[in-house]
């Protein structure tokens, strides 16, 4: 289970990085960093997903999914912010 850490120094907020990348590598719709045009390629059909590591928002993560044949990507954000909704 994903926790939150509060970051109080450079230090911890790369070992929380680090955690969190750790849980999230063993879970199978998780592909790590790769660009939009990647993650589309390894959609095939209707409701197919996954999660990456954004590689335009370093520390940020995309939902990428497929609906009616067209790829969007929904940019994950603390639940405190903002949804960005990109295509």
């Amino acid at each position: 289970k994903l926790t939150s850490v509060e970051c109080t120094s450079p230090l911890l907020c790369r070992a929380a990085d680090w955690t969190r990348t750790e849980e999230l590598s063993i879970e199978p719709w998780y592909q790590g960093e790769m660009s939009r045009k990647e993650a589309e390629q390894l959609l095939k059909k209707c409701g197919d997903f996954l999660v990456r590591k954004s590689t335009t928002n370093p520390g940020s993560y995309v939902l990428t999914g497929m609906q009616n044949g067209q790829a969007k990507h929904l940019l994950l954000v603390d639940p405190e912010g903002t949804v960005s909704v990109t295509q």
